[in-house]
């Protein structure tokens, strides 16, 4: 009875309404979940080589500077100068992420004191302890 109190506070019209989308909501089938379609294969033409390349080492150019006292490195100095550079920029990047985390590790514990005390302080102020965290 107590149900049929609140519908009766609804306007007219209004409960036939709910009971109509309740009726075609329950009454309705699910549908199936649309698929996707399997993409069809075609046959491409063979891959097919018309020129072999030599592969064999060479020696490196040198090319001559125009600055007489500054010697111009070779590609393979400067492509192991990079790989050097980049493997000093990682390990330093991992010893700041080790230092953020030990920071982390000592600050948090009087942080979260202080976030206690703040929420005492202000129930405290407040004059009743609602929440308490």
């Amino acid at each position: 009875m107590i149900l049929s109190r609140r519908v009766s506070s609804f306007p007219e019209g209004f409960t036939s309404l709910i009971v109509h989308l309740l009726f075609i909501m329950t009454a309705s089938k699910l549908q199936a979940k649309p698929t996707r379609k399997v993409a069809t294969t075609t046959n491409s033409p063979a891959v097919v080589i018309t020129k072999q390349r030599d592969f064999t080492h060479k020696e490196p150019i040198i090319i001559p500077s125009h600055l007489d006292d500054v010697p111009v490195i070779s590609a393979a100095s400067y492509v192991k100068d990079a790989r050097n550079r980049w493997y000093i920029h990682n390990v330093e990047l991992k010893e700041v992420f080790d230092a953020h985390v030990n920071v982390y590790q000592v600050v948090k514990p009087h942080v979260v004191k202080v976030h206690s005390y703040i929420v005492e302080r202000f129930n405290e102020l407040r004059g009743d302890d609602v929440q308490k965290v």
